[in-house]
């Protein structure tokens, strides 16, 4: 009779804007962005001029008729009123996609894999970093048995994925083109080179984050799409207990 593991990964997105904080309350007043299927207004002004002008040391934007323009905060709230002062406020936003169900396994010697993406938009012109934790170590557990967290043969992520016969492993693979450079390769290594090979570079996961992708400029309104690729392994001596297993994963950009 075969066995069967089964695998489910939860997934959750927190995005956080360090250059601002503001304070929640039950009267919050949040402003309604303007959009269509072909166009995205997310500030306006009544105002009866203002203009773009530029010399060899200097750059000029503004505008002419607004009142009570500026940034002002209190114990409740903070403001950035005028055209200028909303088009610089800097924001992060990043998708939630669905929870990833990976196929069972009824077989040892056997791999399972998966891909998750997400959109990171920001305005930010330092750019964004993403990281990944997971919420127990090991990550992938079920009620009576677990796999380990993938353990690279050195201090940077292996370019395969390998386990020992009788191991039981779960590991990480970000891939796109904001992937950190530790997860960039040559070709035959990690954390070198400019590449970015599709499932390759693993790591494991950790209650403690780990760095998968980062952007040194804005990149609104089109975002960047970070994906994380999950692979669950079983070597083809081990005896592993057939179950359920699932893991709960948060990803976080946070903006420079």
């Amino acid at each position: 009779m075969k066995k069967k593991i089964k695998f489910k990964i939860f997934l959750s997105s927190i995005f956080a804007l360090l250059l601002f904080t503001f304070p929640l309350s039950s009267n919050n007043i949040f402003a309604q962005v303007m959009q269509g299927t072909t166009y995205r207004i997310s500030s306006d002004s009544i105002n009866f001029g203002g203009v773009k002008s530029s010399g060899t040391l200097y750059g000029l934007s503004d505008t002419l008729g607004e009142l009570g323009t500026g940034a002002s905060t209190g114990t409740l709230y903070a403001l950035h009123a005028g055209f200028w002062a909303t088009a610089g406020s800097p924001y992060i936003t990043l998708s939630s996609p669905s929870d990833l169900t990976l196929d069972a396994i009824s077989a040892t010697g056997v791999s399972r894999e998966g891909l998750v993406s997400w959109t990171v938009t920001t305005n930010n012109g330092a750019g964004y970093v993403m990281t990944i934790k997971s919420s127990t170590t090991p990550a992938f557990k079920s009620s009576t048995d677990y796999f380990n967290d993938y353990t690279p043969s050195g201090s940077d992520p292996d370019y395969d994925f390998s386990i020992s016969t009788t191991g039981a492993e779960f590991g990480f693979s970000p891939e796109g083109t904001d992937t950190h450079s530790r997860f960039k390769d040559n070709g035959s290594a990690c954390n070198t080179g400019s590449g970015e090979t599709s499932g390759k570079c693993w790591d494991g996961l950790s209650t403690s984050t780990k760095t998968i992708a980062t952007k040194t400029s804005g990149n609104a309104p089109s975002g960047s799409t970070v994906s994380v690729r999950f692979k669950a392994s079983i070597g083809e001596s081990r005896n592993h207990t057939a179950g359920n297993y699932s893991t709960s994963i948060t990803v976080t950009a946070t903006t420079l």
